[in-house]
């Protein structure tokens, strides 16, 4: 064996080594990617599966929303499907202003609203009913009638998109 031919088997095997390192760089590259990105998707899914179905399983019933104009109260009337709900976000908006209150399976405190007929203490809903509620707009301090009325909620812990919206509240006397 001559010179020659011994430092090309090395130089052949030097280039085989760097090959393999940079598969092996490659993979733990493509390995770190995967599991960052799995995770970061893994948590959004959570997120977004709490509230998946369950748009359309809480809404306002029109037939007792109605804005009454002599005691300056708004009545609105909420039902709920088969859902579980940590909470129920409601929006009414007034004049250029908004009031949001957050009802749970306990007593809020809000002072302006109450159950309707006339019970103070306002509880959200419980699965597969429905609940009328009365809103002192000037104890909630909003003006005039409602211009909309919005609702959203909370499912484990993660706030859904408003499931249901109302924009014309009539006069209670028209109804």
């Amino acid at each position: 064996m001559n010179m020659k031919s011994l430092f090309k088997t090395n130089k052949a095997m030097s280039e085989v080594i760097s090959g393999m390192l940079m598969i092996g760089l490659v993979i733990v590259l493509i390995a770190t990617v995967w599991v960052v990105i799995n995770n970061v998707v893994g948590k959004e899914t959570k997120n977004i599966e709490s509230c998946f179905g369950n748009f359309d399983k809480i809404t306002i019933n029109e037939a007792y929303t109605c804005y009454n104009s002599s005691s300056k109260e708004t009545h609105f009337s909420i039902n709920v499907g088969e859902v579980t709900l940590d909470e129920l976000v409601i929006s009414i908006s007034s004049g250029g202003a908004s009031k949001t209150m957050k009802l749970t399976s306990t007593d809020a405190g809000l002072t302006y609203l109450k159950t309707y007929p006339d019970t103070p203490g306002a509880v959200m809903p419980e699965n597969n009913s429905g609940k009328t509620y009365i809103l002192n707009m000037t104890n909630a301090s909003l003006t005039g009638s409602p211009d909309s009325i919005q609702i959203a909620s909370v499912i484990g812990g993660q706030k859904c998109q408003t499931s249901d919206s109302l924009e014309s509240i009539e006069e209670c006397s028209s109804l």
